[in-house]
Formats: structure tokens, sequence, C-alpha cells
């Protein structure tokens, strides 16, 4: 949504929106205008404070350009140039281009009173940029409806040029247009006073409005922008309430987070103490002799105990045992369930293919010459072989 607003008597606003008017009205004062967070702001000013020059500088940076700029229009302005404000908004390096020139004092004006009021201007432009364009028409010129002042008159050019004039200067206005230029003028009665005047040019009758609502009928085609960094207005409009979804939003995400990681903490912990318990139940089942062991140090304990079982090279151990086993159950193919070393002695449970190697395993179990092996007890439980062995060392 765009609305325009003029920041001089009178204070007419217009609500533009895809091209089109929408509303528009008059207040009585700039601190009455009503603007919405929507709403990219226009400002208008008088073309009077605004004047269009042509230059063609041989520079080949911005930069460049911007330092001979205020030189080069010397002679074509009576004030300091010091004074004034420049803006060229279609420079192009070795190009001709339009300059604006305004009054710093003015912009400063200009600056205050949107700031004053809190009127978020993104942009600034003279009412003579505004004018629209007839299709077959090469210039437009438009008396305006001022109350309590004289006459008017605003002219513009396709190309960009635009000035603001008074019935006297129409004249040497006129003296610089191309005799074969189409002039389309919005008051009729002004038509034929130039018809008359001069019968050599093309005046055409096209009432286009006397108002700012009635040229933003046609499409708005000016990029021009009077502002600058140093006059730009310092306002922004803001609602806070643009801020209550985001927030609302952001709210919920910090919940879900903080609910999601405090149901991690507890299953961890869960989890943890579980492993725990286990690692103690394990503890006193295989190793009952360690007694009472410190929380956490479980897996600790079992280490030291087993390596404390083979520092005597007379008592092998629960390693040596376990080293000359393995091949056997190896070669079997078969699933070693649960163990159980007690006094030097082991119990293996193991989970065999078929009933068959019951007795093989224990008779090649017996046969190792560092071991003494005997079946325990065998079964048979869901289709499966489950067989014991008790395994030590020779005394």
């Amino acid at each position: 949504m765009k609305i325009i607003l003029k920041l001089e008597p009178p204070f007419e606003w217009v609500r533009v929106h895809g091209g089109r008017v929408e509303a528009f009205g008059e207040v009585p004062s700039l601190g009455d205008y009503s603007i919405t967070e929507e709403d990219d702001v226009v400002g208008v000013v008088s073309g009077e404070w605004v004047t269009t020059h042509e230059v063609n500088l041989p520079a080949k940076t911005r930069k460049q350009f911007n330092a001979a700029l205020p030189y080069a229009l010397e002679e074509a302005i009576s004030e300091d140039v010091d004074n004034l404000h420049f803006v060229c908004s279609n420079w192009k390096a070795g190009e001709p281009c339009l300059v604006h020139v305004v009054a710093k004092e003015k912009m400063a004006e200009w600056q205050a009173l949107a700031n004053h009021y809190r009127l978020p201007i993104e942009q600034l432009i003279p009412d003579h940029a505004l004018l629209p364009f007839h299709d077959v028409a090469d210039f437009s010129l438009a008396v305006t409806e001022k109350a309590g002042q004289a006459q008017t008159l605003l002219a513009a050019h396709r190309e960009g040029s635009s000035i603001s004039i008074d019935d006297e200067f129409l004249d040497v206005w006129l003296m610089d247009l191309p005799l074969n230029s189409v002039v389309a003028v919005n008051d009729e009665e002004l038509t034929q006073k130039l018809i008359e005047a001069h019968p050599d040019r093309d005046f055409r009758h096209w009432p286009f409005g006397k108002k700012l609502a009635h040229w933003l009928e046609y499409p708005l085609a000016t990029k021009l922008d009077l502002w600058s960094d140093r006059f730009r207005p310092s306002v922004s409009f803001f609602d806070k309430r643009r801020l209550l979804f985001p927030l609302a939003i952001l709210g919920l995400g910090i919940f879900i987070k903080f609910s999601f990681d405090t149901y991690k903490y507890f299953a961890l912990h869960a989890e943890i103490a579980s492993i725990n318990q286990e690692a103690k139940n394990i503890l006193a089942k295989h190793f009952p002799d360690l007694g009472e062991v410190e929380n956490h140090k479980e897996k600790q304990f079992m280490q030291r105990a087993i390596a404390n079982m083979s520092q005597n090279a007379s008592e092998k151990g629960l390693p040596f045992i376990l080293n000359d086993i393995a091949p056997t159950l190896k070669s079997q193919n078969v699933l070693v369930s649960e163990f159980n070393f007690r006094e030097n002695t082991l119990i293996v449970t193991c989970i065999l293919n078929d009933l068959s190697q019951v007795d093989t395993i224990a008779r090649q179990l017996d046969a190792k010459p560092n071991l003494n092996a005997e079946l325990q007890s065998s079964e048979t439980d869901e289709g499966k072989v489950i067989a014991s062995y008790k395994l030590s060392q020779p005394i």
C-alpha cells in the first residue's frame, strides 16, 4: 500500500494500491494524516522549490561527478552552490543526465517537519514530477488549485525534466520547446488561449485534473527521490503488535525445546540408572567375593578382579581358561549364553546346534592338557539345546 502526502497546504493525501487510487482527501494539518504500518509513505513538496538542469560531465566515476557538479551549474544558478542540494538519480558515465536542485535550508525544513509529525517518508518528490503524460504528448502543462494563492503552472517533459512557472514565465518556457512538440494541457480555457497566442504550436486539451488524486489515477513513473543520507528523516513507523506473533512462535519453540530436553534428561537418567543396576547385578552374581562396590566403579572392579586372577602363574585364572576353551567353542559354532567364575572354576552355559554336540564338546574340552572339563547339565528348551560345562585347572 502506498500513501502520498503533501507537506504544504492544501494537505492532500492519496492512498494507492495496485496502481489504482483507493481513497483520497484533505486534512487540516500535517498532524492529522492517518498512516498504517502497511503504508509506503511518499512526501510531495511544491515544485517551485526545485529546479531541473541537464548536464553532461566527462566524469568516469560517481565521486568525480558529484565533485564537479556544483561548479558545472554555478553559472546557471543564481545562488551560492554551497547552499544547494543536488540530486541526480539517472547518472551514467559519459551520458547527459538530469540534476534536480533545491536549497539545503528547504531540505532541512522538510526533514524537520517529517521528524516533528512522525511521518516515515521514504521518498520525497516535487509535485511537477507527478504529472501524467498523454500517449501522443511530449509535454504536460497543468493548472493547479491553491486556495488564496496566484495560479501556478506545472510543466513536465516525458524524459523527466519538470518545472513550476507562473503566467509571465510561460512564454519563456515555450521558447525552449521544439516547434513540433505536442503539449497536453489540463485546463480548457488555457488551451484556447495558447492556441490563439501560438498558432504554430500543437496544444491539446487533456482534462487530467488539477489535484494530486487526479494525477495519481495514471501510472506513477518517476523514481526521483530528493532525500539523501544527510536529510532523510529519522522516523520509522513501527507497530509493536507486529512482534506478538514472532514472539509467540519463539516462546512456543523455547517451551517445546525445554520440554524435550527435560524429557531426554530424565530418560537418560533412568537409562543410566538401569545400566548401573545391571552392572551391580552382574558383579554380585559373577564376583560375589568383591563385596560392596562404589557406584559407577563396577567395570573397574571387574577388570581389577580378572587381572588379580591371573597374577599367579600356578593359578592361571579366568583369562587362560577362556583362552583354552575358545577354539573348541568356535569350531563347534555354538553360542555362549552365560558364564560364572567362582573359586577357580568356570561354569559355561552354551546354546548348541543339536544334541550330538553335548558330549562331543565335553570330550574336546576335557582333552585339553591344562583343563579339567565335565558336563554339568543339558536340556532342551523351545527347540534349543542348552548345555552347561564345569571347567577348572588341574591341581
